[in-house]
């Protein structure tokens, strides 16, 4: 069971993190999001709507909000204020979102199921406001060094299970239909060096045992 107090405490400590531009984590989410837009049915025209769950300092959604009309949600007030987006910021929990129902034409969650005591709750809930689709992102547990890496950090242990299957279960437990669904990556946001990172992206293409899940799915 995760410890929801452990992870607050850790989300809402002012340690260092690496900013949004920072070359390994444009390097590790700017591919992500192209894989999951290229999975979805978007608009001709406009910039469509999407809430992001668990948006944290802003990895995912300063490449998220050059598509789409952004709202990003997190559970640490202390992460949406480092959050450098210029949209709406909501404090709430994933599990129990206080937003109407279809209120968005997307959702967008990465890296966040695995810290939950619930992630199929959360899926339900992403899936009860979006209009379209959900896309979501997670590290992958058949990739020997994420698993290592995850069992590193008391924060990270749920990442422990998250294999493919176990990531399409919880959203089709949730009511979600997978759209898509793919593994990629080589580049780890917050810990690879910057000088291995033209290296790495040599590699970061889909594969079984790339170190990330991205999946979309149908509400």
């Amino acid at each position: 069971m995760v410890d929801t107090t452990e992870q607050k405490r850790y989300w809402d400590a002012p340690g260092e993190r690496r900013s949004p531009w920072h070359p390994a984590v444009q390097a590790f989410a700017r591919p992500k999001i192209e894989i999951a837009i290229a999975g979805m049915e978007l608009p001709g025209d406009g910039m469509p709507t999407m809430l992001e769950v668990g948006a944290g300092n802003g990895y995912f959604s300063v490449v998220l909000a050059e598509t789409f009309d952004l709202t990003v949600l997190d559970f640490s007030q202390h992460m949406l204020d480092i959050n450098p987006v210029e949209a709406p910021k909501v404090c709430g929990d994933a599990q129990a979102l206080a937003l109407p129902d279809k209120s968005f034409d997307y959702v967008f969650c990465g890296n966040l199921l695995h810290h939950l005591p619930d992630p199929v709750q959360a899926c339900r809930e992403m899936r009860r406001v979006a209009r379209r689709q959900v896309a979501l992102v997670e590290p992958n547990a058949t990739n020997p060094l994420m698993f290592a890496f995850s069992g590193l950090k008391k924060e990270e242990w749920g990442a422990l299970k998250f294999t493919a299957r176990h990531v399409r279960g919880l959203a089709e437990r949730a009511g979600l239909r997978t759209r898509m669904f793919v593994t990629q990556g080589s580049i780890v946001p917050n810990a690879t060096p910057p000088a291995l990172v033209p290296w790495l992206q040599r590699i970061d293409f889909r594969q079984p045992l790339g170190f990330y899940h991205i999946g979309v799915f149908d509400v």
